[in-house]
């Protein structure tokens, strides 16, 4: 990195409660640089990300601080208003709860204008810039969720911030408004702004970021270059995140080619109505002959399991008796089974009797 860093971090702590939950965090982010921090659930992504802002919860130490050149290591609440906006700003990650539903989102830009004493006609400039031109005096629940993503981002750029953290800015988003926003960042990184991006999700990562840095359990365990971290991951962490995102070889294969298990009435042969109502053959008994087909019985057990047409394996309607000698269970004894329509007098697939006396459909 050329020249003076937009944000240093030495040493970053949060305690709460006595529980150490960041330790040890170093961060270097230069204008016009996306340094992206990656982890698990919990890893202590969004602590660090609020933590740069003074907005952590508990006690937060470091032995450096740097923004935009203030170190604001022992800032007091009435400094980090008015370094938050102007240095330092944050994109939440839910809009929708972000933004003021009873505020025009020309009023919510407005608001840190006024906030840093900045004129006021730029709100509609800021718009244009996120691509939201002619916008202003529409409410959060009319616009769709990349467009309230996008108001969120100009309200964050309104003062002209050093450093953009975007906290998860693509969560609950399609493909195609994700790939806009992520754009939208980029044209930021490139006008100069330094960008903190606090993501899980590793393709938009390796869209738009130039370093990741790597959390697990409140640590920093691995940093580098982008392309260099996501094709030859060093820490455990960082390879079982990167594991977990590739995509599998064959996505819906069956595991060691066998098929899946098919519902009991599933058949190639035939067309059910339901489970409720029965299945018919669709092969009719004019379309196939009415002659028993070559036996597919299974080895004789003490019930019979295939409760399917031993013709054309369609499964069996209830009947009113059990053909003598069949092997089948007594709960299909309390129901009893006759096979279908086009296959009567099929013998039962265990080596039962045939069934004799079937009632008529």
């Amino acid at each position: 990195m050329s020249g003076a860093g937009a944000l240093r971090v030495r040493d970053l702590r949060l305690a709460v409660d006595g529980h150490e939950l960041l330790r040890g965090v170093d961060l270097d982010v230069a204008p016009g640089e996306c340094l992206a921090i990656v982890g698990a659930s919990g890893s202590g992504k969004t602590l660090t990300a609020r933590a740069l802002l003074g907005l952590a919860p508990g006690r937060v130490s470091a032995s450096a601080l740097q923004i935009g050149g203030t170190d604001a290591r022992r800032l007091p609440e009435r400094a980090w208003r008015r370094l938050r906006g102007r240095r330092i700003a944050l994109v939440n990650q839910d809009a929708l709860s972000a933004l003021d539903p009873l505020r025009r989102i020309g009023a919510e830009v407005a608001e840190p204008l006024r906030i840093h004493r900045r004129p006021l006609d730029t709100v509609d400039a800021l718009l244009a810039r996120v691509h939201l031109p002619g916008r202003a005096a529409a409410y959060p629940h009319e616009l769709s969720g990349g467009q309230r993503q996008r108001a969120l981002i100009a309200s964050a750029l309104a003062a002209g911030p050093d450093v953009l953290v975007a906290d998860e800015p693509t969560t609950a988003l399609d493909a195609t408004v994700q790939a806009r926003i992520l754009d939208l960042l980029a044209e930021l990184k490139t006008a100069g702004t330094a960008i903190v991006l606090v993501s899980h999700d590793l393709g938009a990562v390796a869209r738009i970021a130039d370093r990741v840095a790597v959390m697990h359990e409140g640590a920093l365990v691995e940093q580098g270059a982008t392309a260099t971290l996501l094709t030859a991951p060093v820490h455990p962490a960082t390879v079982a995140l990167v594991e977990a995102a590739r995509p599998s070889a064959v996505r819906g294969s069956v595991v060691g080619g066998a098929e899946p298990p098919r519902d009991a009435g599933d058949s190639a042969d035939h067309v059910g109505r339901g489970p409720r109502r029965g299945r018919s053959c669709s092969r009719r008994a004019g379309s196939r002959s009415t002659s028993a087909a070559p036996s597919r019985s299974p080895a004789p057990t003490s019930r019979c399991t295939a409760a399917r047409c031993s013709g054309c394996s369609a499964s069996p309607v209830p009947a009113r008796r059990r053909s003598p000698g069949c092997s089948w269970g007594s709960s299909e004894r309390m129901r009893a089974r006759r096979c279908c329509t086009a296959h009567r007098g099929a013998r039962c697939p265990s080596g039962g009797g045939a069934p004799a006396a079937v009632a008529s459909s």
